[in-house]
């Protein structure tokens, strides 16, 4: 288990902004009422919930993604080998993507 599969999708959200999202456009929401990050001059930035936050984000780093199995539903693999043999698996198909992409930025980071 990696250090990201406790966190909320709120502070998912808001590690992918701080990756993702020009500085100065986003700002953090009220994580007690809402999951989103919010954007200036757009909509609440949700990628762990929002295939529209979340494709850009999974096609620009080519992370793979299928179904594993009913328990465990959706995985999400680098297929860039830069980052080596990063997986994670989670039941909601843009989080895992998320995840994935926390963890590749750690070790494009040296974290």
């Amino acid at each position: 288990m990696n250090k990201y599969t406790e966190l909320s999708d709120f502070e998912i959200n808001k590690k992918v902004a701080e990756y993702t999202l020009p500085a100065g456009d986003w700002y953090v929401i009220n994580k007690k009422t809402e999951n989103a990050v919010g954007c200036f001059g757009t909509c609440r930035f949700d990628p762990c919930n929002k295939y529209n936050d979340a494709m850009p984000i999974i096609i620009g780093y080519r992370i793979s993604m299928y179904f594993v199995s009913d328990n465990i539903e959706w995985a999400a693999r680098d297929s860039n080998t830069d980052y080596g043999e990063l997986e994670c698996t989670d039941k909601n198909y843009c989080r895992a993507a998320m995840i994935l992409f926390l963890l590749m930025k750690d070790v494009e980071n040296n974290q």
